[in-house]
């Protein structure tokens, strides 16, 4: 959620350009997951996932903005990596913003990968079926 911000200005460009976007929540983001129990922080995840999973069933393709996050170049951490399985597993391509980076999960997350924008999302448009502009 650390790209959120990237996230939420990638999502005005494509509506811009006539797509329909939904982007994950901000109040995961903020929240403050240390002043929970273990117990108590599963069943608030569960909520937040369930709810984007949803998102995902009902969209027509996943764009992952994978960004640098701890030195790492197209980095996916746990939630994305999920996100993306999930685009998969609903046979909903799964585009990656940048290419996927030097991590534990790279074998994974191209596993489950239809394309990378190499940044650009002027890519994006002969990566998606037709009917995902609204």
């Amino acid at each position: 959620m650390s790209a959120l911000e990237v996230m939420e200005d990638l999502a005005a460009q494509l509506r811009q350009e006539g797509y329909t976007v939904s982007t994950p929540v901000p109040e995961e983001a903020g929240f403050d997951w240390a002043t929970l129990s273990p117990e108590e922080a599963a069943a608030r995840k569960k909520v937040f996932l369930s709810d984007y999973f949803e998102v995902i069933r009902n969209g027509d393709v996943v764009l992952i903005a994978n960004t640098k996050k701890h030195g790492i170049p197209g980095y996916i951490g746990a939630n994305t990596l999920m996100e993306a399985a999930c685009g998969y597993a609903l046979h909903r391509p799964v585009l990656f913003l940048h290419p996927i980076g030097d991590q534990p999960c790279r074998i994974e997350a191209s596993a489950v990968s239809s394309g990378t924008l190499n940044g650009n999302l002027n890519k994006l448009a002969d990566l998606l079926p037709a009917q995902s502009r609204s």
